[in-house]
């Protein structure tokens, strides 16, 4: 009997991305760091576990909330330092928890990313530019249900009826719902939610009511967009579910040997398979003399 091709939710994501993503990564099994790129990806883990303690920052403004005198000027120095500080203990603990991911990079290298990491964001704490930590510190629906319930973070799901297995970023349970959360590091749409965040959160949706059983619903996600300190409530819709599933149809014929075409908007200049890519398409030409 054939074994079931086993599909991960990050593989209909990269997929939106570009088709052949999913092949070659299914070929090659290449996870980790693109050579040239450590910096950025060090970055992202970085700014993925500032969004895991977010409370941190919010728990401050509250307490700030409470006072009814402004601030001098030596109080907002040592709210900067606060923050610095805060900043500085939640990333001193990510070389730990990404051990694996990590693997490889220079201490010295990592250190001095840290470092320059932990000095651009305070820098945002001391500077006119502290945007970013004003609407960190901001109540929002999303705060508030942390606050309420917590969340369980990185939550592993699999589904043996879809083959599909996932592990979303939160996972927030009130009396009423089950509401799944994700982190993305990259840039924020001016509205909304990017249509790939959209068919991540229908798959765990899926996956979610599977584990929980026929009654549980999910109705809404969030995501976290970090870098821009936005945070985006959206609907999980019908027609997000079926697109879910119509790229997860597509994605176990890939990862069964189908070589895909490009997509349409294919980061080709940042990929790890550029130069694979390129022979294997070389070699279907010369193959059907095209």
């Amino acid at each position: 009997m054939k074994p079931r091709v086993q599909v991960k939710v990050s593989d209909l994501t990269r997929y939106l991305m570009c088709p052949r993503l999913v092949y070659f990564g299914a070929k090659e099994h290449h996870e980790g760091m693109a050579k040239g790129k450590e910096r950025g990806f060090i970055e992202s883990i970085l700014l993925k576990e500032l969004a895991f303690n977010l409370h941190k920052f919010y728990g401050e403004r509250k307490e700030e909330d409470s006072e009814p005198e402004p601030e001098s000027e030596s109080e907002t120095k040592t709210e900067e330092e606060r923050a610095k500080r805060i900043i500085e203990d939640i990333v001193d603990g990510v070389e730990r928890i990404y051990k694996e991911e990590l693997k490889g990079v220079e201490k010295d290298y990592f250190e001095e990313v840290k470092e320059d990491f932990i000095r651009n964001l305070s820098m945002s704490t001391n500077m006119e530019n502290d945007e970013w930590l004003e609407k960190v510190r901001t109540e929002n629906e999303l705060f508030e249900l942390e606050n309420a319930y917590g969340y369980e973070r990185e939550h592993a799901m699999f589904s043996e009826k879809l083959s599909m297995s996932g592990s979303v970023d939160k996972l927030i349970r009130t009396e009423e719902e089950v509401i799944p959360c994700m982190i993305k590091t990259g840039k924020c749409p001016e509205y909304s939610v990017w249509k790939s965040d959209r068919v991540q959160l229908a798959a765990y949706a899926m996956l979610i009511e599977e584990e929980l059983g026929f009654e549980t619903t999910v109705k809404r996600g969030f995501v976290e967009y970090i870098r821009n300190a936005e945070f985006r409530e959206t609907q999980i819709r019908r027609r997000d579910r079926a697109l879910a599933l119509q790229i997860l149809k597509r994605v176990k014929r890939i990862k069964g040997g189908v070589f895909p075409d490009k997509g349409g908007n294919a980061p080709c200049d940042k990929c790890v398979f550029a130069e694979r890519c390129e022979t294997r398409k070389t070699l279907l030409s010369t193959l059907f003399g095209k």
